[in-house]
């Protein structure tokens, strides 16, 4: 929205500086044959400058994480915005458009810790069911690169929680987004959300979905990146509609789902990744190496102890090497779909780099 407000308040320059050139034009024409030169000089210059700052204002306008279409733009104008960003379309904010056999996550999400390659966080399932608080943290700093800052309050967030999370917005892939302090919900069953995250329903899954829409639906997040701040303060958030008991589950049991307009912010052009469904579905180490691979458009090295920091694999270093040789040769089976698959790694001498070729880049 900063942004937004800073192409209004240039265009509104602009114009002033159009009527006051304008004017100096006007009062050109009355005055004194040794002074309208200079006059029209002075015009000509506001008018260079009005020039400019449309210029500037038509760039930050391209570069809207949200771009702004009119009420009555056509179905081809929304289609094309769309294909890039997020897009306003008079009230209503969209998602940007992709395949129903992908699902599209922000590169933030996908590029750092938020969705971490630990196991650990479902353990603490039985507990968040029961009403506890396993891994409640407030505003604690999450591993990123370093052009970029992400803070994180709520549960911590795993794998199987990266895949809820795009599942529900998948939801909102053909519907605008909720506008904020609207309770407009997408209605749908667990047995429903169970098929379209690709699973088979059970109770064990169902349990694993209900604890994971609880998870999100008390993470707030705050990133920074490019000189804005963007602020994201409920994921999403969830009812249950089945008046019954946690030991009474049902594939019938309702579900309402509500993601906000304030997630649009995150999907501005280049900043989205859409994933192949399988790819998606992928879990742990692999799953995370698999969907932060598939955001890039070449390879290039990267620190272990960077990679360390952006995948959230435990505390410890030390063992992540193996892991990931293990999860690589993983991504390197045939059956990998080929937009994830890789073609090869190596490990610099020293063992402190990675180097990751997928096949897409190779081909």
């Amino acid at each position: 929205m900063a942004r937004l407000q800073t192409t209004r308040h240039l265009g509104g320059k602009v114009a002033e500086l159009r009527a006051l050139a304008n004017l100096t034009a006007d009062a050109a024409l009355t005055a004194a044959p040794d002074r309208q030169m200079t006059v029209l000089d002075a015009a000509k210059r506001l008018q260079d400058i009005a020039d400019g700052l449309e210029r500037r204002s038509r760039r930050s306008l391209e570069q809207l994480a949200v771009a702004e279409l009119p009420a009555n733009a056509t179905a081809n104008e929304v289609h094309h915005s769309r294909r890039r960003q997020a897009t306003r379309v008079g009230a209503d904010v969209y998602l940007p458009g992709w395949s129903a056999t992908a699902r599209a996550l922000p590169n933030v999400f996908l590029r750092s810790a938020l969705f971490a390659a630990t196991r650990g966080v479902q353990a603490g399932n039985a507990s968040l069911l029961a009403g506890g608080s396993p891994g409640l943290v407030a505003e604690e700093k999450i591993g990123t690169f370093n052009d970029m800052t992400m803070m994180f309050s709520g549960y911590g967030l795993c794998q199987f929680d990266r895949l809820v999370y795009s599942t529900c917005l998948d939801y909102y892939r053909d519907v605008p987004l909720c506008p904020e302090g609207s309770l407009q919900y997408q209605r749908t069953t667990f047995y429903e959300f169970a098929c379209r995250m690709g699973n088979r329903y059970s109770v064990k899954a169902h349990r694993a979905i209900r604890a994971s829409l609880l998870r999100m639906s008390l993470a707030q997040v705050r990133v920074r990146n490019e000189r804005m701040n963007i602020e994201v303060p409920q994921l999403m958030s969830v009812k249950f509609d089945d008046g019954k008991s946690v030991e009474g589950f049902k594939g019938s049991d309702a579900l309402l789902l509500r993601v906000t307009t304030s997630v649009a912010e995150l999907f501005g052009p280049g900043a989205w990744t859409a994933v192949e469904n399988g790819v998606a579905r992928y879990d742990g180490l692999r799953g995370w190496l698999a969907n932060f691979y598939a955001g890039h458009a070449h390879p290039k090295p990267l620190p272990v102890e960077l990679l360390h920091k952006l995948c959230g694999y435990g505390p410890s270093e030390s063992n992540l090497r193996a892991s990931l040789v293990r999860a690589l040769e993983k991504l390197k089976d045939p059956t990998t779909p080929a937009c994830s698959r890789v073609a090869s790694y190596h490990f610099s001498k020293d063992g402190t780099n990675i180097y990751v070729v997928r096949s897409a880049w190779v081909a």
